[in-house]
């Protein structure tokens, strides 16, 4: 995966191989991850300021969590 943004503990990869096209979110420190999405997504998180960065990622985390 290629990494497009990091903020703090989160990151925004690009994916590979089968996931080419769609991204997700990390966090390295507590090793949470989002769900795949697509560019949409993608473009939003590259435009946002590091504070909402970091929130919209711990939304996109919580949402894959509570996903059933």
């Amino acid at each position: 995966m290629e990494i497009l943004r990091q903020v703090n503990d989160w990151e925004l990869n690009k994916g590979g191989l089968m996931a080419n096209g769609l991204f997700n979110v990390t966090n390295i420190e507590n090793q949470f991850i989002s769900n795949w999405f697509d560019y949409e997504i993608k473009d939003e998180l590259l435009s946002l300021s590091d504070d909402k960065f970091i929130d919209r990622c711990i939304e996109l985390t919580i949402n894959s969590f509570n996903k059933k």
